[in-house]
């Protein structure tokens, strides 16, 4: 197989994949369902490209997660050129650029999918990207010495679950029309209720 027939074979298995696990929830859709809205007749062609489910998966949040890093980090030296940032900046810049997932058919479908991993995998927590890493090791240094370690990790378990649901909920409003305000005041009341949250200024 060519490089640019492997590469289109791969996007293509990635995008049915995406559209019926956001559809259909992780656990509920077959392989074979994936391969054949791809329009592959090559059953192995899962295994092939990505190993296997959990492979997919992965490479689903890889095509995301390098987006959200590069928006992540643009956003973070622009703040730090400002000075130091504060608990909400830092939360702020976590939440529009994961609200920037919304203006596509793939991102609306990435969001639920991160509701999917929440809600089906008991005790799962959603892949963090490498400046999502450094966002929360630098909220760590800011609010860390507030809270005993078990309330720190409870709070942080709130935190994502409460934003990866309301981006969920929001990519459904937007899709039929629903939203009752627009997303940037969606955007700065997630980001006041994480910073409460987060146990920093509101």
């Amino acid at each position: 197989m060519n490089t640019r027939l492997e590469s289109e074979t791969r996007e293509a298995l990635l995008d049915a994949a995406e559209a019926l696990f956001a559809a259909e929830g992780l656990a509920d859709v077959s392989l074979a369902a994936i391969t054949r809205l791809a329009g592959q007749r090559n059953g192995g062609a899962i295994h092939y490209h990505f190993g296997g489910r959990d492979g997919l998966l992965d490479a689903i949040y890889e095509r995301h997660q390098a987006v959200l890093d590069a928006a992540r980090m643009e956003a973070l030296i622009a703040l730090r050129r400002r000075g130091q940032p504060s608990v909400s900046d830092l939360l702020r810049v976590m939440i529009k650029t994961l609200a920037s997932r919304l203006d596509s058919g793939s991102g609306r479908s990435f969001l639920e999918i991160q509701r999917h991993r929440l809600v089906e995998v008991a005790g799962a927590a959603v892949p963090q990207t490498a400046t999502g890493r450094m966002i929360a090791a630098e909220l760590e240094s800011l609010v860390g010495d507030r809270f005993e370690p078990d309330e720190r990790e409870e709070r942080s378990a709130l935190m994502t679950r409460m934003v990866v649901h309301r981006m969920a909920d929001r990519s459904r409003e937007e899709a039929l029309g629903t939203a009752t305000i627009s997303r940037e005041r969606m955007i700065e009341t997630l980001v006041a209720a994480a910073t409460a949250i987060a146990g920093g200024e509101v």
